[in-house]
């Protein structure tokens, strides 16, 4: 690149004026910017087709910046150094009193300065992402921070290469070399190809050698202190070394000792690096604080032993994994990385191939095996392990991914529990006996004895046994005064309860004649549930025509039953574990609870605003078609279940049993206290389909009745840290205006579809009738009239099901090509930036000249 050397300051300030005017003057520069740009664009929208991503990040930015760099920052870098016969601008530099390290640092500023405009170009692209969805501020910040540290980096190391060789196309090929094999380092396919022949120690500790590593960690929203020392220390040595080798060039020799500070200065990048390892500070931009474990986690991570370990099992090689399960991943690997840093947990990232050693492993230890639609399969779960036990998270669903620490760090909770959580279960429904035998219609037992060390109490009993963790509550709506005041000293040690209450059961109708009401002073369960914070509201029965339920009404055929709730995601919670992840659970002819202003609770089980009740005393004497005929809807959301957190204040004002005896006034630790509005709901007919097969008995559960349960009781029984983790909210970033898009689409043309399906049913039913009438006769010996309304009702409804298509087409185009809009400003945007700039120097240029003439 030609140029004057106006030298208007001294050393770094003059060159690095100089090399900025070279290049914004050079039309090569704007090639350059047009080529980074376009190329970074088509790789985004057209080859990883960022719109059918349904991620609202800017993740494929970190993607492929590395890629695009590799060709383009050492086309940018290759004429850095050139010093032949037609450019003898290195020589005129040299020739002027200058230090060689202000030659290079102005060079490296220019050009950086230049990659960093470039890089404020793909501007577009987060508002892109911005207009479909919801991003996370501050990963965007972190991953625009990371790409600029990137270039920076690759920068100096392509001035370096250039630096060796004075031809720019030997410098170009060099520079093209160093970057791809740094680059090489950090990719992941690389990655688990030397896995499979060094150690994973030492291919783990090359990968923090390359720039791509630490770009990715940093695009992720964290940003640790050992990434910005390796781009710093990197970018100094590569400045360094480049200073250097020009500074012998200048002299015309390099001496014994440039060689031994160049040995000194690989070997403390070398070494630093890897001494940086030690550090663990690190700043979690992320709205959610993604990768900021909870201090209850680091209790638990650090109280591990040192022979636990924590084996992954990641199908990673697996090309056709949609984007957003990919993503889920990469999270939780990072997630176990941390944990296994700030504790001696040993951790094992295993890839389970088709058909290898590793697919066997993962199937032995019960990691699910995923399919996909494309026929293959995926794996994406986990085993704690430790001498005497094992535990393992069999699928870490992404639906889950809020949960995820909270999932891992209980899996390892459980290698650490000396005793299995004992479970008390109380209820008239039961007979102490069944703790040891199957009762029928409550397979629920037998899935609680898989787990927990299960005791059954008779409700008639007094007081509770020692050493309880959680005590189940179903249908004990009269129990002795005595049992109420343990059950509120049990609450009071740390105890949990789990409390079921109906105002109307059809598996056991004689219980129906007492009703648990709330009152003054304390005379059954709901008085206690009263005092902590949910009052039971049980003198009506809970409907909703939004959750109801096909039920059959004897010989009148079958009808939607609203007072059989079938509940789904949109009742049931996405703020607490217990219910984050359930799709259906069904509730049956339930009560509900007003919840205290004052108490720490949670609704996990909702209907919606169009809820209403019907008084319990008239209930059994109508049918299900009279109720429901009946029913009106409502505008009140009604709460069937919930979960308060404690401290709890004691019910009780002194010891009921011995006054002279302590009293517990206040809870310890964090207990935690479940109640649900119906007791029905875990029974079998309501909850498993069971089934015979030969000599065995096959069980289905119909909805997540059992899973519900066995999530409250997890829930309860964990360790006080457990129980202190938080939810991560909403990790996922999905294109929210695009789903927008659809429901607006479908429902400006639902009235237009609604009724051309009721047409094409009808003539179909007409069809079918036609076809009943004639069913005898060959279609040649019909009269010609009847074949002639055949042939038109056929017609017809030929036409209406295309209409019916297009219709649904339409709002696929609709989307689509929002689609195609979004691809095509992006694709412009960077030419168009570009022409902007070069208006803008242009103008600048005529200016200056035109000043200068007037001078």
């Amino acid at each position: 690149m030609n140029g004057n050397l106006s030298i208007k300051g001294t050393g770094f300030a003059a060159i690095f004026r100089h090399e900025l005017r070279v290049l914004f003057l050079a039309p090569l520069t704007y090639l350059f910017q047009g080529a980074f740009l376009l190329a970074l664009g088509a790789c985004i929208f057209l080859i990883a087709s960022f719109y059918t991503t349904d991620e609202a990040t800017v993740r494929l930015l970190i993607v492929f910046v590395p890629w695009v760099s590799l060709v383009l920052i050492p086309a940018l870098a290759m004429s850095a150094w050139s010093d032949g016969h037609s450019n003898r601008e290195l020589e005129l530099i040299f020739s002027l009193p200058i230090k060689p390290i202000s030659v290079v640092l102005g060079k490296f500023a220019a050009g950086y300065s230049l990659l960093l405009l470039t890089l404020a170009m793909t501007f577009p692209f987060y508002l892109t992402v911005a207009y479909l969805g919801d991003p996370d501020p501050g990963v965007v910040f972190s991953s625009y921070l990371g790409c600029a540290l990137f270039l920076g980096t690759c920068f100096a190391v392509a001035l370096l290469a250039a630096a060796f060789l004075r031809e720019p196309v030997g410098a170009f090929i060099a520079g093209i070399a160093t970057l791809f094999t740094l680059t090489l380092f950090g990719w992941d396919v690389f990655g688990r190809f030397l896995g499979s022949l060094v150690p994973q120690a030492i291919w783990e500790a090359i990968t923090l050698y390359s720039p791509v590593t630490w770009l990715n960690v940093i695009g992720e929203g964290l940003i640790p202190v050992q990434g910005l020392i390796y781009f710093v220390l990197s970018a100094v040595v590569a400045i360094l070394l480049t200073h250097l080798i020009i500074a012998s060039r200048r002299r015309g020799s390099f001496s014994g000792s440039h060689l031994i500070l160049v040995f000194f200065l690989l070997l403390a990048w070398v070494t630093g690096i890897f001494m940086t390892g030690r550090l663990t500070t690190q700043f979690d931009l992320t709205e959610e604080k993604e990768f900021t474990l909870h201090p209850g986690s680091v209790e638990i991570l650090k109280a591990l032993s040192d022979d636990a370990t924590l084996t992954l099992y990641w199908s990673a090689s697996e090309d056709s994994i949609p984007a957003s399960i990919k993503s889920h991943a990469r999270r939780v690997e990072r997630l176990v990385t941390q944990m296994a840093k700030i504790s001696k947990l040993k951790l094992v990232i295993v890839d389970p191939e088709p058909d290898t050693e590793n697919e066997l492993k993962a199937l032995v230890r019960q990691i699910h095996r995923v399919p996909m639609s494309s026929g293959d399969h995926f794996f994406l779960g986990l085993t704690v392990e430790a001498p005497d036990r094992i535990g393992h998270i069999a699928y870490l669903d992404v639906r889950r991914a809020s949960f995820l620490e909270y999932d891992i760090v209980q899996a390892l909770n459980g290698l650490e529990q000396e005793s299995t959580p004992r479970v008390a279960v109380m209820s008239p429904l039961l007979s102490s006996s069944a703790a040891l035998a199957e009762r029928e219609g409550l397979s629920f037992m037998a899935e609680l004895k898989r787990a927990y060390d299960i005791a059954v109490i008779p409700f008639f009993k007094k007081s509770l046994p020692e050493n309880l963790d959680t005590l189940i509550l179903m249908g004990a709506d009269v129990l002795h005064e005595e049992m109420l005041y343990s059950i509120d000293q049990f609450m009071m040690n740390g105890g949990s309860l789990i409390v079921m209450v109906d105002p109307f059961t059809r598996v056991k109708p004689a219980n129906n004649a007492i009703n648990p009401s709330p009152s003054v002073s304390i005379n059954d369960i709901s008085d206690l549930l009263d005092r902590y914070g949910a009052s039971y509201q049980g003198e009506s029965i809970v409907g909703d025509v939004q959750f109801a339920s096909v039920v059959g009404d004897g010989g009148e055929g079958r009808l939607n039953y609203p007072y059989w709730l079938r509940i789904n995601k949109d009742g049931l919670s996405p703020d607490h574990p217990t219910t984050a992840n359930l799709n259906e659970v069904l509730m049956v002819e339930s009560g509900s609870f007003a919840l205290s202003s004052n108490a720490n609770a949670i609704p996990l089980i909702t209907t919606t605003n169009e809820a209403n009740t019907f008084p319990r005393e008239n209930f059994e004497q109508k049918s299900p078609s009279e109720l429901a005929l009946s029913f009106k809807r409502g505008e009140e959301l009604k709460v069937i279940s919930a979960v308060l957190k404690g401290p709890f204040s004691s019910a009780y004002e002194q010891n009921l049993v011995k006054p002279s005896q302590p009293h517990i006034t206040r809870s310890t630790g964090i207990p935690v206290i479940f109640v649900i509005a119906d007791v029905d709901w875990l029974f079998d007919p309501f909850a498993l389909q069971k089934t015979v097969l030969g000599d065995e008995v096959a069980v289905r559960p119909l909805n997540d009745n059992i899973a519900l349960l066995l999530n409250m009781i997890e829930f309860a029984t964990g360790a006080d840290a457990l129980l202190g983790i938080r939810s991560r909210g909403q990790l996922q970033r999905p294109f929210t205006r695009v789903a927008a898009l659809f429901r607006d689409a479908q429902q400006k043309l639902q009235d237009q579809e609604s009724e051309l399906s009721a047409e094409v049913t009808a003539l179909e039913q007409q069809l079918g009738q036609i076809n009943q009438q004639t069913q005898e006769l060959k279609y040649a010996d019909l009269p010609e009239a009847v074949k002639q309304k055949l042939q038109a009702f056929q017609d017809e409804l030929l036409a209406s099901r295309r209409e019916l298509r297009e219709v649904r087409h339409q709002i696929r185009s609709e989307v689509e090509a929002l689609g195609r809009r979004l691809t095509f400003i992006n694709l412009a945007a960077g030419p168009v930036q570009i022409f902007l700039l070069a208006l803008i120097v242009l103008g600048w240029r005529t200016y200056q000249s035109r000043r200068g003439f007037m001078r």
